[in-house]
């Protein structure tokens, strides 16, 4: 009886050491899934392949952190994907036995870069029955034009409109008096109370002129000026890029702070690792 119980001692004890020895034969893989604004990815899902098979896998949490143990040492493929990123795959990780393995990826956020989006603008006229030039404003700012004279800007425009040195234009040969001004829908004597700045949309037209424009037999120059409201969307642009601009600025900043700060955090743990190892 004494004999069978030192025997059963004997096989708990080996058992538990060959338990502590494959235990210790094992490692770990931690990290951190972030997205190209820097800002970590919650739920992404992480999985551990080995030859083309499905090891296992685990998610990240609200700051985008992640751990899978144990792992037998060896190579292995790791894929991140989620719904609001893009997938990600990093073959041969090196998985070593009894240490913990790091492995921090950036994904690149999902994007329809496909989709071109543009703001609709109502056509000053209607194109399809007349010969008309024109130009918008935006347009206009970032031309090469004189814009502090909009009659040489019309001139260019076309090269059936010229001016002479009096200031009136020649549509076609016509008179200078031939030529209408309209300015956001009155007529108007000429053109040369309009700076370039607030001018949303301005055009010429030489041939097709509808009636709505009156007995012109040489042209009409059309300006549209900016309202109250166009200027206020301009001015939201302007500042939400301004805005946008500096956050992403900060963005980057704190992006490398955390990657130093996230540097000192895993030397540490691998230090502490090491010290309880030792201690073990």
């Amino acid at each position: 009886m004494k004999n069978l119980k030192h025997n059963l001692a004997a096989i708990l004890i080996g058992i538990s050491s060959f338990s502590a020895l494959a235990q210790g034969s094992t490692g770990a893989l931690k990290g951190q899934i972030l997205n190209t604004d820097h800002e970590p990815v919650f739920g992404a899902t992480i999985k551990i392949l080995q030859g083309g098979s499905l090891i296992g896998g685990t998610s990240t949490d609200v700051d985008g952190m992640y751990t899978y143990k144990p792992l037998d040492a060896g190579s292995y493929d790791v894929l991140v994907s989620s719904a609001e990123t893009q997938s990600k795959k990093v073959t041969d990780v090196r998985i070593s036995a009894e240490r913990t393995t790091y492995l921090d990826l950036s994904v690149s956020t999902n994007t329809l870069i496909e989709v071109e989006v543009i703001a609709y603008r109502k056509p000053l006229v209607d194109k399809t029955f007349m010969d008309i030039k024109e130009i918008s404003g935006d347009d206009l700012i970032h031309s090469a034009y004189d814009r502090s004279d909009l009659g040489s800007v019309i001139v260019n425009m076309t090269s059936e409109a010229t001016r002479d040195e009096n200031g009136d234009f020649h549509v076609r040969g016509g008179r200078g008096d031939a030529t209408a001004f309209i300015i956001d829908g009155v007529k108007s004597p000429n053109i040369s109370g309009v700076p370039s700045l607030a001018v949303e949309n301005m055009a010429i037209i030489t041939g097709g002129i509808p009636a709505q424009y009156g007995d012109n037999t040489s042209g009409v120059i059309i300006i549209t000026t900016k309202d109250y409201f166009s200027m206020m969307q301009g001015q939201r642009m302007r500042h939400n890029y301004i805005i946008q601009n500096k956050e992403r600025v900060k963005r980057e900043k704190e992006a490398i702070q955390q990657q130093k700060l996230r540097k000192k955090e895993i030397e540490e743990e691998l230090q502490r690792e090491e010290q309880s190892k030792n201690q073990g």
